[in-house]
């Protein structure tokens, strides 16, 4: 159980303001950093500012409007922006923060505008997909359109618009929906997750400690002031300066203590995982008001699953049964720890809608009868999230059973859609872990390795393709729904709450709109061939040809037993961890670790919640709760430090090497 210092609630209580000029340059700000992280990633070649669920696309603009403001409060105060809408900023331009380049938007030109142009006798995609291919959302079969998207529009021609409407409606239709679901979700679950769980919020406290200081007398913040903050900014941007000094002259021998996994990993035993000894101040400083037996539970299951998959490499543990048609989708790392993990995770989704259960009730209460209590007026009535979310629901079943799927596996890959994001959104929203991914993204994996494709259609084989590809709302960094919790604790108390989510819906589709507009310009100026990133480069043709695999394989797998019980043992090993979690009071493993031991960033920075942990548990034990909320500015300066260095060498790039930058940012 928690330790009694760590049961006060960290989110701040202040509220912050919604403006009209915070809207309009939150989705300004939104809208700008997606189009030039498309452009830089597809054109220059720089792909990384995408890498986690609060990624640098959107934290560099944040912490440049920081700068901004603050020069603006020293020459003149009353043009400068307000502590509350710098929030608004940060939270709208977060919301599409993981939209661009290889979060999701640069997958999605690829991959729907390949199939015509990439058809050939040897890849059989004509012969195997095209009958049964969803063609009413993708562009229009045309060498106008397609041919002229890869090759480049010929001297004089115009961009043949007409030919990607339909796509474009459909995607924003789909994501739109998933949007509106992950908002309403939000809403019924706030005031459970704020005042029952009493989540903790650290990417909230973190935005709200850097601006509330914008609306004191003061011009300089306090917090900038701060020795701590002072302190842990310069650990951090002091040694990422030196390093870009060694972009000029090779003499500069460089630091490598940021240096990404690349170079950290530490061999553990043959056909082990390595471990990642990988220090993301990000990580450390945003996880310091994540509870300690979670931190614990993140580094000692990775540990474990680390033993786990070296064990049954060497001993060649065969579980069920095999066939090509598990790559579908995509292999994961290790299919058995992967269904482990997500059984675990499914159970986590269950659990949290079992102890919302009187929460849950009081909504339908309120749904029905219309009466509603002061704690019910949130930013929109709970009769309209139950019916906005029942419709997106509906419609988005309709759509799956439009691309191929039958009723019961629409309804299915949904669930799992529904269950990984809400998972996802709920404990970023309690650890702070930026870089928490869903197990098995999507499903789709799951669903082919434990039921196999023996019973389904070539039609459905594609359909599910589709929807598991990373066109369909990109890959592990999850547009809008972490982001979306964080949005209504901030707002949800404010006189203009109901703004929040028009607010969310506007900046998501004007961000969509203008980053789809411009990939589409990019591919008929530069032609798509020569853009850059894997969803026009690779992942655009492999999605196909693990279509064709699945469909031609003539030994298709069925239902699997053998793996069926990996998964049932995740969902029993969380179910167990939680009781002794809730039921010992020592007990210190939390379930999250398991069902999140071998995503990719537990993997990478387990090593940064080590540290975390570790420097916790020193500062209670050493000055207790007080030292505590003294060190945090410290922790916080590690972020800001990390994102000041990453931007002041992006500029240095673009000033001094634009045909040839540096890696400064990455895993």
């Amino acid at each position: 159980m928690p330790s009694q210092a760590e049961t006060f609630p960290n989110h701040e209580s202040t509220r912050s303001t919604l403006t009209v000029r915070g809207v309009v340059l939150g989705v300004a700000t939104g809208v700008l950093l997606n189009l030039y992280s498309n452009y830089a990633g597809l054109i220059i070649g720089g792909a990384s500012l995408v890498k986690s669920q609060l990624p640098m696309a959107m934290l560099l603009p944040f912490v440049a409007w920081l700068l901004i403001n603050t020069i603006v409060r020293l020459i003149a105060p009353r043009l400068a922006l307000s502590g509350g809408e710098l929030i608004v900023i940060y939270s709208l331009s977060w919301i599409v923060g993981t939209m661009s380049a290889s979060g999701w938007l640069a997958y999605w030109g690829g991959i729907v505008s390949s199939p015509v142009y990439y058809a050939s006798a040897e890849n059989r995609w004509q012969e195997v997909l095209f009958d049964v291919i969803p063609w009413w959302c993708y562009p229009t079969d045309s060498r106008e359109v397609i041919v002229a998207f890869y090759e480049g529009l010929p001297e004089g021609a115009s961009i043949p618009w007409s030919g990607w409407l339909s796509p474009l409606y459909w995607w924003f239709s789909f994501s739109v929906a998933l949007v509106i679901a992950g908002l309403c979700l939000s809403v019924i679950f706030q005031r459970q997750w704020e005042d029952a769980e009493r989540l903790t919020f650290p990417l909230s406290t973190f935005a709200v400690a850097l601006t509330k200081g914008f609306d004191g007398k003061e011009r300089i913040p306090p917090i900038f002031k701060d020795r701590a903050f002072q302190a842990g900014f310069l650990v951090v941007f002091l040694v990422l300066a030196w390093n870009i000094g060694g972009f000029f002259t090779q003499e500069l021998p460089r630091i490598t203590i940021y240096d990404t996994v690349e170079s950290k990993g530490l061999p553990v035993g043959r056909m082990f995982p390595p471990v990642y000894l990988r220090i993301m101040p990000p990580v450390i400083g945003l996880t310091y008001l994540c509870n300690s037996d979670l931190l614990l539970s993140f580094w000692l299951f990775r540990l474990v699953a680390i033993l786990k998959e070296g064990v049954m490499a060497r001993l060649g543990v065969p579980i069920g049964y095999s066939s090509a048609t598990n790559a579908t989708i995509g292999q994961p790392k290790s299919e058995l720890i992967m269904l482990e993990s997500h059984g675990a995770m499914v159970f986590l989704a269950v659990w949290s809608v079992w102890i919302a259960r009187h929460h849950l009730k009081h909504v339908w209460q309120v749904a029905r009868t219309g009466v509603r209590g002061p704690g019910d007026d949130g930013v929109m009535p709970y009769r309209v999230a139950l019916l906005g979310f029942s419709i997106v629901t509906v419609y988005l079943l309709g759509c799956f059973m439009s691309m191929g799927l039958t009723p019961w596996m629409a309804i299915c890959q949904l669930g799992l859609i529904y269950i990984a994001y809400f998972t996802l959104a709920k404990f970023t929203a309690a650890t702070g872990f930026a870089y928490l991914f869903p197990v098995a993204e999507k499903g789709g994996n799951v669903v082919l390795a434990l039921g196999g494709t023996r019973g389904m259609s070539a039609r459905e084989i594609v359909g599910m393709g589709t929807i598991n590809s990373y066109a369909f709302f990109g890959r592990a960094r999850i547009p809008a729904w972490p982001a979306l919790p964080h949005y209504l604790q901030l707002f949800g108390t404010d006189r203009r709450r109901y703004w929040t989510p028009w607010s969310a819906i506007l900046v998501f589709s004007a961000t969509f709109m203008g980053s789809c507009l411009l990939i589409i310009c990019l591919g008929y100026e530069h032609a798509g061939q020569n853009l850059g990133l894997s969803g026009f480069v690779k992942a655009n043709r492999e999605t196909y040809h693990r279509m064709v695999s699945a469909v031609i394989d003539t030994d298709r797998a069925g239902f699997n037993p053998g793996k069926t019980m990996v998964w049932l043992a995740g969902v029993g090993g969380a179910w167990l961890l939680m009781v002794l979690y809730n039921r010992i009071p020592w007990w210190p493993l939390h379930p999250l670790g398991l069902a999140f031991q071998d995503s990719n960033g537990s993997e990478y920075y387990a090593f940064s919640m080590l540290l975390t942990w570790v420097a916790k548990g020193l500062i209670m034990r050493i000055g207790g709760i007080g030292m505590f909320n003294r060190a945090r500015p410290f922790f916080f300066g590690l972020v800001v430090g990390y994102v000041a260095g990453i931007g002041t060498g992006t500029l240095v790039d673009l000033l001094f090497f634009p045909d040839g930058g540096h890696r400064i940012h990455g895993w």
